[in-house]
Formats: C-alpha cells, structure tokens, sequence
C-alpha cells in the first residue's frame, strides 16, 4: 500500500496535522480549548504524535497513528460544516445520520467474494466490502442502533397519510437489512455491542415517559427480576445445538480458543504496560514484542494483541495516553446535565445527539472485543458519530415556552444543579406505603431470584462430589449434553470411576466429544470409544481397583491441540505430538521414574516405558486413537488399521 512508504506517509501526516490545526483555528470563536473534551483530545494528539515521532522508521510500517488522524480530522469537518450556518444545524445532522444508514443497509447484502473467508461451524461469515465479519458485524450494528434510535424523533415530525408509512416502512427495510447482515457476521463482539448499545435509547426512552418514576421507585426489583432471567435462560439454552445459540454461548466455553486468546492477549497487554508504562512500546511494534515475550503460545498467536484498541493505545503511546483517550471518551459520553426544566436528551433535538452516542457506544464495545479504531472504516463513523454527539443542536440550552417560542437560554451552576438532584432524591426516598403491583414486582423477583440460585447450584455443584447413582443420575438429566448422552452412558458403566469426582468423568466425555467434532478425520465409533475417550491407557486385571491418576485429559489438550488443529491425517498429528512431547518431556534412566501421566506432566521426566504411557494420552487428547501393543509401544489407528506411531527418537523427526 502508497501509504507505508515512509515519505508518503509522513507527507500525509503532516497534512493531517495541518487540518487538525486549521479546524481547531475555526472554532475559536466557540472556545476550542476552554471546553474539556478538545483539551483532552489535544492531549491525545500531541502525545501519539511524540511517540510516532521518536520512532518514525518502526512507526511507518503501521497506518495507526494516521488512520488515528484522519479520522479525527473528518470528525472536525463534520462538525464545522453542521455548525457553519445556523438553523440548518440539526437538519444537516440528520442528513448525515440518513445517508449513513442508506449506505450500511444498501451494502448489507453485497457479498464480492473476494479476499479470506470466515466459516463457523460450516455457516459462512458475511464480511461484506471489509476484510473481515467482525468490522462488516459492527458496522451493521450501528446501523441498526441508528435506525432505532432515531425513531422517536422522526416520527413527532412527520406528516400523516402516504409520506409518513413511506418513512417508517424505508425505516423498518433498514433496520431489517442491518439486522440481517448483523446476524450473518456472527460476529460476538458485535453482537454485545449492538444490545449495549441499544440500552442507551432504551433508558432515554423511559426517562422521556411517565414510567421513569415508577422505575425508580423499584429498580432493584426490575434488575433483580433481569439478572434472574438471564440466569435461566442461559442455564436452559446454552446446550441449544442451532448455530445462532452456540455462537451466543461459546463464550462461556473454556474450549473455545477465540475468547480464551483474547484473554491471554490482554493479559500480556497489561504485563506489558507495567514494563512500559510512560512511553509505550512505540507504535507499530506491539504485535511483535508481544509475541517475543509476552505471549503464552508464541508469535503464532501474537495476532491478537492488535482485537482491543484501548490496551493498543496503551502499549504503543504509553499509559498516559490511554488514560487521556478514555477521559475525553467519558466526557463526551456523558450527558448534558438537567438545565431548568429542560431535559436535553429528550428533546426532539437531543434524539439526535443521543441517537449518535449510542451508536458511538456500539463501536465502543467493540474496539474492546474486535478493533476497530485503527482501522479507516470504523474509525471514520466513530469520530463522526461522536463529533454529532457533542453538537448543539435546536433548543439545546434552551428554554421553550408555552407559545412554542424559544426563550433565553436558563444559566446553571454545578451548585444549582447538585441542590435540585439532593431534593428530588429526596422525595423519591420518602418512605411510602407499597402498591399492589409493586409487591407483587418484589414477590416475583424474590421467587425469580431462588429458581436462579437453585438451578445454578444444580449446575455447579455436582460435579465437586464423588461419582455415585445419585451424582450420575443428576449429570444424566441436567449436566450432560443430549448428543455426548451415549458417550456418557459407555464411560460411566466402567469400573473405574470408584473414587473419583464426577468433574472427571465429564471432563473426559464433554472434551473428547468436542474434540471428535473438531478434527479434520473420521473416527469409527467403537475406535472412537475405546482409544480416544476411554481415559484407561493400562488395562488394569484388577478392574476393580480404583486409579487416582484419571485426570490428564484437560492438560494434554491445552498443550496439544492447538498445535494439530489445521493437521488433515492423524499421522501428521501424531508426529506433531511427539515432536513436542519429546522437547517437553526428558527420558532418563532413574531409580523411581513417574509412570502416571498426571505425574509426568508434572515432573516432565519419565523413562522410555512411562514416555510411552504419556504418549498414548497426548494422541487420545487430540483424537488421534491409539494404544500400548503387547511389547508396550505405542501404535495409533489410522482410520484403516493400527500402525507404530512415529518414533519418539529425535533422529527420526
């Protein structure tokens, strides 16, 4: 790309700088620096602009710091145009909220075809024009957001008959649109940034409506009475198999290695920031020092350091600028205080401010989850919609009288305005009997609540206590999935399980079954059964002594499948294994070696016998079938027949 030529790209950045400088100039006559906001964002700008200037040469290899810029720079035309003359402020702000929402829904369902494609779990990621489904998910989000938010203000101002069903139904085409391509990115991350988003204009819509009082009269009853809702419904349909509800749920999947890296990465991200904290690493080089140092899977994994925007800003500009960034977010979010008896975000005016926070609030979330603010896209929408978010718009500051003629403006004091919230807090304190409603909100949050407890601890604590008929009967209606029900079934009638908790019972069953429905071979089910999910390596003549050393599946898995994941044929996978098996584990001739797969994991030494033993639990974790012969080598089935697994000698790799 012309723009990672270093001259260019200087050239270009300079330019920004320069229009940056001439759009502040503009609006001096509204006090550009005595508003917080733009100090802060000044702040931001200058500090990027040190640590992209110290370390140019490293810096120019990114586009960060200029996709930073840029968008910025729009966000300050967008602003001085809608404000240049005025009457035509509002008007013009609407204007560019309609012509964003007809360009995300007129491209929501353009699928070029071009370039990688995402698949989960055989469905197709729609990603659109953009590289990938999460931008093409977020964008869609803030669509639809858009599309809701503004609702209610388009609709008082509308005309009745043919033009007025004209607007809701475009409206509603829209929003269909932007829902469908936002289904269609199953993207997580937008997905929660979509219902965050929502719950701006949600709670700006009660605070506009008479039902404000009551809910904050009751407000703990009403969260109590979600958050228990919430708790059912995920405890009823997280084991739901259609693709939309696995995508929801996945995030609470400890085998799902997308969030798991996610979490590593921020993890290292604020290690990082501990070694670093006034200068950062310098822009363009987070990706690879995180993946020299930081990084528990090494440089493969090193990719995701670069999904969350705020610890980027962090590692590469340092602490202070990522503090600076979320101050001038906050203070741009908030909303404009209570003046008089004027509430401004629920003016028809303020609609449009608090329609462009909430779709500011969507990419907000998602920079968290997916990125997004160095990326020209997203960015360019994001600095717009906060820009409009912060323009006055109509009456704003402004007192309506009765005739519908626009007053002086009311002045306030920070004092004013704390004495009016400490007595309307007060009189809503007053204690007052309940209603008949209420109490029976209150009832039904106390019983909502109970069933809440009760079926997470049905959940939760089973699998802590031994294995028995009673502890297996509850696994067999609640804890077991219906398509690992057989595979339960055949484990849970072996005698080995004497002893031991049922967590491990079902941790052998959940992953193994996880594990068959990932690799990229089959496996027949009596195979399958005996040499993949069956955690028994020596076949015990006394089958009725328990063994203590059953719990080795989770570790081996962790270690090992991210390694084979993209392997076609279980030889590969095994050579992979043992491979790493063999750098990880040290073979020596000792007086006691470990022979327990949990104790050589440990320890990471053996003998050759115990190697061999490990080396049948690291195939099975992974899928790949295999067992000990009779002369106690390890040989794998390769979908046909049993063959010697590859050599754990080094020459032979």
């Amino acid at each position: 790309m012309i723009c990672r030529d270093e001259a260019t790209q200087w050239m270009l950045t300079i330019c920004l700088i320069i229009y940056f400088s001439l759009f502040a100039f503009l609006e001096r006559r509204r006090h550009f620096l005595s508003q917080p906001p733009n100090l802060w964002l000044v702040v931001v700008v200058v500090v990027c602009l040190a640590g992209y200037a110290m370390d140019y040469s490293a810096a120019a290899k990114s586009l960060e710091v200029p996709v930073l810029l840029a968008g910025i720079v729009f966000s300050k035309v967008v602003s001085t145009w809608t404000q240049w003359l005025q009457g035509w402020t509002e008007r013009r702000a609407g204007g560019l909220i309609l012509w964003l929402v007809c360009l995300l829904a007129g491209t929501a369902l353009y699928q070029p075809g071009t370039g990688a494609t995402y698949v989960y779990h055989g469905a197709l990621r729609w990603n659109g024009v953009w590289d990938n489904p999460n931008t093409y998910g977020l964008l869609m989000g803030v669509g639809l957001v858009l599309v809701v938010g503004m609702q209610p203000r388009r609709g008082k101002r509308e005309g009745g008959g043919r033009q007025r069903t004209a607007c809701y139904m475009l409206r509603f085409a829209a929003a269909g649109l932007c829902g469908f391509g936002l289904f269609k990115s199953y993207s997580r991350g937008a997905w929660l940034a979509v219902f965050v988003g929502l719950i701006y204009p949600a709670v700006q819509a009660v605070k506009a409506s008479q039902f404000s009082i009551r809910f904050r009269r009751n407000w703990l009853s009403l969260m109590v009475v979600g958050v228990s809702l919430l708790v059912l419904i995920f405890w009823q349909f997280h084991s739901v198999e259609t693709r939309p509800a696995q995508r929801i749920f996945s995030v609470t999947n400890v085998n799902d290695f997308s969030w798991r890296n996610r979490v590593a990465a921020w993890e290292g991200a604020a290690w990082m920031m501990v070694d670093r904290p006034w200068a950062g690493f310098g822009w363009g080089q987070a990706e690879e020092a995180y993946g020299k140092k930081y990084c528990p899977s090494g440089p493969d994994g090193a990719a995701a350091i670069e999904m969350n925007d705020y610890l980027m800003i962090g590692i590469s500009a340092g602490v202070p600028a990522m503090i600076c960034f979320l101050v001038y977010i906050g203070l741009v979010l908030k909303p404009k205080p209570e003046i008089g008896n004027l509430k401004p975000d629920m003016t028809e005016a303020g609609w449009v401010n608090a329609t462009c926070r909430a779709g500011a609030v969507v990419l907000l979330v998602g920079f968290w989850f997916d990125g997004g603010l160095f990326k020209l896209p997203t960015a360019v929408v994001f600095w717009m919609l906060l820009e409009l978010s912060r323009v006055e718009l109509g009456a704003m500051g402004q007192s309506v009288s009765a005739s519908g003629l626009v007053e002086a403006p009311v002045k306030t004091s920070p004092g004013l305005f704390w004495r009016k919230f400490g007595r309307r807090s007060s009189v809503t304190q007053t204690w007052r009997p309940l209603k008949r409603g209420e109490r029976i909100l209150r009832w039904v949050a106390v019983i909502l609540a109970i069933s809440a407890a009760t079926e997470t601890a049905f959940h939760l604590l089973p699998p802590h206590f031994s294995v028995s008929e009673r502890t297996l009967a509850i696994a067999r209606k609640i804890l077991v999935q219906p398509k690992e029900k057989a595979d339960f079934e055949a484990l849970a009638v072996q005698p080995i399980w004497q002893g031991q908790k049922l967590k491990t019972l079902l941790e052998h069953v959940e992953l193994a079954g996880y594990n068959r429905e990932l690799i990229n071979w089959k496996l027949d089910n009596g195979i399958y059964r005996d040499f993949v999910l069956s955690p028994v390596i020596h076949p015990d003549p006394r089958p009725q002594t328990p063994d203590p050393n059953l719990n080795w599946r989770r570790p081996l898995w962790e270690e090992f499948y991210p390694r084979i994941r993209h392997e076609s044929s279980p030889e590969e996978a095994a050579r992979i294994v043992v491979r790493h098996l063999r750098a990880r584990v040290t073979v020596a001739n000792l007086p006691n070696p470990p022979r327990m797969v949990p104790e050589i994991w440990l320890r990471q030494v053996t003998d050759e016998a115990g190697f061999q033993v490990i080396y049948i639990a690291a195939l099975r974790s992974v899928g790949v079938p295999a067992r000990l012969n009779a002369q106690g080598q390890a040989e794998f089935h390769d979908g046909t027949k049993w063959l010697p697994a590859p050599s754990p000698s080094v020459g032979s790799l």
